[in-house]
């Protein structure tokens, strides 16, 4: 399935999601959380909505993850495809600040910080000399006035991506990265945009054309 057509499926997605969600009503026997007060479950997506969403934004499954940081919350219209497959949310909080946060394929050490540019809340690289400093299983990372933390999980590269002066959301999502819950990803799905172009024009079925080739009559009657 193409990016495309995989956005125009958004609608449908949403509904299997939130069919899922519907359907976990019951506590989990285990003693995770069961649903919340708006019924809908608060305990870890499923593979299968998972790998749903991701298929919707193009994005690998494993690279769908998220965070939270005191005073931000994810914006579902920037949620979407990184790089190839990656998976990245902007999250937009207190004083009109954002930060980013990209989940990608491989690796950062210490050893080679220094020699990958911070990103900014875009997704762009950041001129300038980089500072690398090892705080509490993560990589502080700053270049200018941008900022980021780096921390990997599983095989997966985690980058938050902000400015300095959101020093302690930064810190604070990059110790917070997890699958995201039932909640969280319905939520990230049903405000994806969709794509009107990605709609199949063959599919379409229109009221104004008749019968037969689907020309349009343009014939004139006796009267003129």
């Amino acid at each position: 399935m193409s990016r495309r057509h995989a956005r125009a499926l958004a609608p449908a997605v949403v509904a299997l999601l939130a069919v899922g969600l519907s359907a976990s009503g019951c506590a989990d026997p285990a003693g995770g959380s069961g649903p919340s007060s708006s019924g809908v479950s608060d305990a870890p997506a499923t593979g299968e909505r998972i790998a749903e969403a991701a298929e919707l934004w193009g994005a690998a499954p494993q690279y769908v993850l998220t965070t939270a940081a005191d005073g931000f919350e994810a914006v579902p219209s920037a949620a979407g495809v990184f790089g190839a497959d990656g998976f990245s949310v902007q999250f937009g909080g207190r004083a009109g600040h954002t930060f980013m946060f990209s989940a990608v394929e491989g690796a950062m050490t210490a050893d080679d910080c220094a020699t990958v540019a911070v990103m900014d809340v875009g997704g762009g690289e950041v001129g300038g000399p980089v500072t690398c400093v090892e705080e509490d299983g993560a990589l502080r990372r700053t270049a200018g006035d941008a900022e980021e933390y780096a921390v990997v999980r599983d095989g997966v590269l985690v980058r938050v991506s902000g400015s300095s002066a959101d020093h302690e959301a930064l810190r604070e999502a990059a110790g917070n990265v997890h699958v995201p819950t039932g909640g969280e990803l319905a939520a990230l799905v049903e405000g994806t945009p969709v794509d009107p172009g990605a709609v199949d024009p063959g599919t379409v079925e229109r009221g104004d054309l008749p019968p037969g080739d689907g020309a349009p009559d343009n014939s004139v009657d006796a009267g003129g």
